[in-house]
Order: structure tokens, then C-alpha cells, then sequence
């Protein structure tokens, strides 16, 4: 119940309590009058026919009705009561009160109902006008009401509702931008390796010796190999994008993880004389998406190998109450500080990359975790190598 409603039935109650002080009022005035008239008509009777008094008092008092023909038969006349009771003077007076309250009360009810209806009306009107607003692309509306009732709560929902569309506004300009940006990425990385194929295709024309030919094709065979590659890394991030991925957790043993996730690049690892060492315990298992988290591990494990010309690759698991780490560390270059903060960009390629990475494999790899409930932070010192730590929660 809102403030006003309370005044007025606050009005009405007072209405109603004054209404009735006022006929218990005449009540009381009428009352007092019989009681003078009946003391008046006992005093004079007694006076004149005492022996009357057992007989005639009961009859006489009795009733409010007074019997004045029987009065004057004992010498009382009507002028001689100090009041007439039969005087329409009194009934008048409390017909009077009774329909003055009762306008006001009707007055009150019909006040208040009117005055509902126009702040119903204004506000319908309000709430109108700023609907038009909202559809005609005005979305800097401030709409909100702090006082009580239904229509301030719908003004704010309305408010909730305009904010909400500017955000979709908002994060559809964002996207927008975004999808511009990396179609222009891609543009980018898929014109380099076709125009490589180009011109090799152009040398291929040539007559050309046998092993010159075979390098020539091998080279093409690496820009397709790199294509196929990018499409297949583009198709994992836009269903990770879109939430189509639907994550299988289960029990796994995390070695098991690392070791699929090694062995896809193990053998360029040892082609490069690189030490790989792993200290994880064989019996540590976690709740994950087996082939999603080995696809994670992979990138990161990729991309300190191809930061590392020399030393070692290790990568450590533990495990305590609250989640399980798992911790890949090298003893390569070292990231710049200037691009520690961007490397789980997509398509960022910092001052150290190589010219065959593409920048999406970090990206991929920071929203597998998340999609986990897991997190990745990374520390990097120039000339000595540089560290990701992988949390997964457990709650």
C-alpha cells in the first residue's frame, strides 16, 4: 500500500469516526431531553395524584413515546414539558450532520478516484512517450522512478529494459568491429601463403631439374599444410565463440592430457635438440573435456617450443583442495613486456614471434580454459624463458 492510499483511508477512517462521535453526540442530547421531560412529568404527577404512583409511572416511563392525551387528563399540557420532543428541530439537525458527512465522504472517494485517473493518465502517457522514444533509436532515456506502486516499478523495468538494449547495442557495434578486424586478419594470413603458392606454382611451370621441383612442391605442400591449418584453428574459435561447444567432463588421468598433447610435437621438439621433463604424478586425474584440454595444452606447449632454440621445455602438475595446476615453463627468449599483456589476443603477434606462427593458438587455448572454469596467467623475462600457469577448479 503506497503513501497515498494510506492518506486516504487515514481521511475516510476520520470521516467515518467523526460521523459517528457526532450521532452518538445527538444520541445522547435526545436522551437528556426525554430524561428532563420524563423527570418534569413524574414531579408534577406525584404532586397531584399520589396514589397514582404505582399504577401510572411503569406506563408513563415505559416508553419514548409520550402519550399527551393521558398527560392532560392529570393536568399536564404539551406547553407545559420544558421540551417537545415531537419538534422536528433535533431530527433535522442530525439528518443535517449525517448528509454533510456523508458529502464528504463521497466528495473524499470521488476526489481521490479522480485524481487517480489523471495520475493514470499522465503516466500512461509518460510511459507512451518514452516507448516512442526507445523505438525511435533514443536510448539515453533516464527513466527511473524512486517512488512505490506499479507504474514506478514498470518505469524502472522499462529503464532495466533500454539499458539492456543499449548493452545489445552496444556489444553488436563491438562485434561488428571485432568480426571486421579479423576478417581483415584473415585476409592477411591467408594472402601470404597463397601468394607463396602462386609463385611457386609459376616457377613449377618452368622446366625445372627433378630435385628443384620436388623442394618447390614440398614448400607448396607446407603453405597448404599451414592454410588447412588456419581454416581448422578458425572453425575450432568460432564454435568456442558461439557456445556450440558442448564440453564431456570426465574423470582423467592428467598425464594422460600432457602426453597426447607431447605427442603431436614431440618429434620436432627432439629434431630441435630441446629437453622436454615432466614431473606428474600418475595417479593425478581431474574432471575435464579430454580432447578440448589437450587441444590447450598443445598451443602452449607449441608456442614454447617455438620460442626455445635451446634448453628446456618442462611442464609440472599439482593438485590441492581448491583445483588442479598444471605448469609449462621454458628457457627461451622471453616475452617483451610490452606484449605479456596482449599475447591471448587473436591474431597478436609480438616482437619475438616467429614468422610462421599465426597468433590464434594462446587465444584458443585462454577460452578453452575459461569454457573449463579454469584460468591461465603467464610471467616472461627476456633471455631466460617464460612460464603459464593453468588453474582448473574444482568447484
Amino acid at each position: 500500500m503506497n503513501r497515498k492510499t494510506i492518506i486516504f483511508v487515514a481521511i475516510l477512517c476520520f470521516l467515518l469516526l467523526t460521523s459517528v462521535g457526532i450521532n452518538y453526540t445527538l444520541y445522547h442530547k435526545t436522551l437528556d431531553l426525554l430524561l428532563q421531560n420524563d423527570a418534569y412529568i413524574v414531579t408534577n404527577i406525584l404532586e397531584h395524584h399520589p396514589e397514582l404512583e404505582s399504577e401510572m409511572m411503569d406506563s408513563v416511563l415505559d416508553s419514548f413515546q409520550i402519550d399527551y392525551d393521558k398527560l392532560e387528563s392529570y393536568g399536564i399540557t404539551k406547553e407545559m414539558l420544558p421540551y417537545l420532543i415531537e419538534d422536528d428541530s433535533l431530527k433535522n439537525e442530525m439528518i443535517t450532520w449525517n448528509a454533510v458527512v456523508l458529502l464528504l465522504i463521497l466528495g473524499v472517494i470521488l476526489g481521490y478516484a479522480l485524481h487517480n485517473y489523471w495520475i493514470r493518465h499522465r503516466k500512461l502517457k509518460e510511459i507512451d512517450h518514452y516507448m516512442s522514444e526507445i523505438l525511435r533509436g533514443n536510448e539515453s532515456l533516464d527513466i527511473r522512478d524512486y517512488e512505490e506502486g506499479d507504474y514506478s516499478k514498470l518505469k524502472n523495468n522499462i529503464y532495466k529494459v533500454t539499458i539492456k538494449l543499449r548493452e545489445a547495442k552496444d556489444a553488436s557495434q563491438q562485434s561488428k568491429k571485432e568480426l571486421q578486424h579479423t576478417l581483415q586478419d584473415i585476409s592477411h594470413q591467408l594472402k601470404t601463403p597463397l601468394t607463396s603458392m602462386n609463385v611457386l606454382n609459376e616457377l613449377l611451370e618452368k622446366d625445372l631439374p627433378k630435385e628443384k621441383r620436388k623442394e618447390l612442391c614440398a614448400k607448396n605442400r607446407d603453405q597448404l599444410d599451414r592454410i588447412e591449418w588456419l581454416v581448422t584453428s578458425l572453425l575450432k574459435i568460432s564454435m568456442l565463440d558461439s557456445g556450440t561447444v558442448t564440453l564431456k567432463k570426465e574423470k582423467v588421468f592428467v598425464k594422460d592430457l600432457v602426453l597426447d598433447a607431447v605427442k603431436t610435437i614431440q618429434i620436432p621438439i627432439e629434431l630441435k635438440g630441446l629437453e622436454l621433463k615432466m614431473e606428474i604424478p600418475d595417479k593425478l586425474t581431474a574432471k575435464l573435456d579430454h580432447n578440448w584440454t589437450v587441444e590447450a595444452l598443445l598451443n602452449i606447449i607449441k608456442n614454447a617450443y617455438e620460442h626455445t632454440e635451446k634448453g628446456t621445455i618442462t611442464i609440472t602438475a599439482t593438485d590441492n583442495p581448491i583445483y588442479t595446476q598444471i605448469v609449462i615453463s621454458d628457457t627461451g627468449c622471453g616475452i617483451p613486456e610490452s606484449d605479456i599483456h596482449h599475447i591471448f589476443e587473436r591474431f597478436y603477434r609480438g616482437k619475438s614471434t616467429s614468422k610462421e606462427s599465426i597468433g590464434i593458438g594462446l587465444n584458443m587455448s585462454k577460452k578453452i580454459i575459461n569454457l573449463e572454469q579454469g584460468d591461465i596467467s603467464v610471467s616472461s623475462k627476456q633471455g631466460e624463458g617464460t612460464t603459464f600457469t593453468i588453474q582448473f577448479y574444482k568447484n
